[in-house]
């Protein structure tokens, strides 16, 4: 088949920036060969931010934002007389309640529609409200639906009568960078945090942890990097000062690119204690760069991390536990380097960018029937 004859696809997406995990994929999706070799996709982005910090809060100026989109997709259905509408829909607030027009209009030009999910909190939402599982009752209604993994899935089995589809997130590999260095890094491990600098993330709750283990004394370094956004580096920097953690504990800002690889390569374990996670994809790098990881029992996170294989899963919010999983990698470089080897063998066999595409483009032939 021609790509002149191929199946059209409207994806209406937010795209970087702000960097954050939906974003990201839909990047990865947009911009696929395979995906693109395949189908005719036209693309609207969503841009409502600048920043992560920017996500939750209402302002007059997304609210014309919202409307311009609204006429946007439109004209768009009506021009482009797409087969699918891929839609990586938000599905808590304000921007759930925009989305849900945006659904309106789509719905009342008959389209087919397909849902991918890249958070969670669904299930919550509706615990207490009958108008709010109306509402997604009614949104989610004779549509597809791709979730990240079964634990997911569980999310939308309230308000949802059909099965999802499950596509796990991947990441593109770094050939250049992810060189399994098997010899010690040095004389002191060294732990890496990464992701946003965020009470949801976790990053409280290892300052806790390293407070402890500083007290029984480990000998560690570690290092926080990441955008501010509850947190500011002023506030860290005074709670690492509080804790007795100078010297040991340093907060670095947010890296992207060569510069954030390179803490991947200095890293001897990857810690992300995070309190509320829908997948956890910075523990995919981590795992491509041969690093252990320590993480909760959070969202698809014990399908990504095989506690006490490739790394350790610890309660979110416990500290003691942390402490205790951290301080079995501080005393055992060879464990950190069997769990790491481990951890980049998962990563290869399940969750690169080519098993992502694969398995994206086979869920679009699916729901298209071709």
């Amino acid at each position: 088949m021609s790509l002149a004859k191929s199946p059209s696809i409207l994806c209406i997406v937010q795209l970087p920036p702000p960097i954050h995990g939906a974003s990201v994929m839909n990047n990865y999706v947009i911009n696929s060969k395979i995906i693109n070799q395949t189908f005719r996709l036209n693309v609207i982005s969503l841009k409502f931010v600048k920043s992560v910090k920017e996500v939750a809060r209402f302002s007059v100026l997304k609210v014309f934002k919202a409307i311009g989109y609204s006429l946007e997709i439109v004209k768009k259905v009506r021009t482009t007389k797409p087969d699918l509408i891929y839609f990586t829909i938000s599905i808590k607030g304000y921007a759930f309640y925009r989305d849900a027009f945006y659904v309106f209009l789509l719905k009342i030009l008959k389209q087919k529609i397909v849902f991918h999910l890249h958070t969670k909190g669904i299930k919550k939402n509706t615990e207490n409200s009958l108008l709010n599982k109306s509402i997604y009752k009614w949104v989610f209604k004779n549509t597809s639906v791709i979730c990240l993994s079964k634990s997911h899935a569980y999310d939308i089995v309230d308000i949802f009568n059909s099965t999802p589809y499950i596509v796990p997130n991947g990441i593109q590999e770094q050939q250049l960078y992810n060189q399994r260095i098997r010899q010690s890094k040095g004389t002191v491990p060294q732990i890496l945090y990464l992701s946003n600098l965020s009470r949801e993330k976790g990053v409280l709750v290892l300052l806790e942890a390293l407070t402890i283990l500083n007290k029984k004394g480990f000998e560690f370094n570690a290092r926080l990097v990441g955008a501010p956004h509850d947190l500011s580096i002023n506030n860290l920097e005074n709670i690492i000062k509080e804790k007795e953690l100078s010297g040991r504990v340093n907060v670095i800002g947010p890296l992207y690119d060569e510069v954030k690889f390179a803490e991947f390569q200095k890293a001897d374990l990857f810690v992300l204690p995070t309190i509320y996670e829908a997948f956890g994809l910075v523990n995919l790098e981590a795992m491509q760069f041969s690093l252990p990881v320590i993480s909760t029992y959070e969202g698809a996170i014990p399908e990504i991390v095989i506690d006490n294989e490739t790394g350790f899963l610890v309660e979110p919010n416990n500290a003691d536990m942390l402490a205790d999983k951290i301080a079995i990698l501080l005393k055992d470089k060879d464990l950190r380097i069997e769990m790491g080897e481990k951890g980049y063998e998962r990563f290869i066999s399940h969750y690169s960018l080519n098993h992502f595409e694969d398995n994206m483009k086979r869920t679009f032939q699916t729901i298209l029937g071709t």
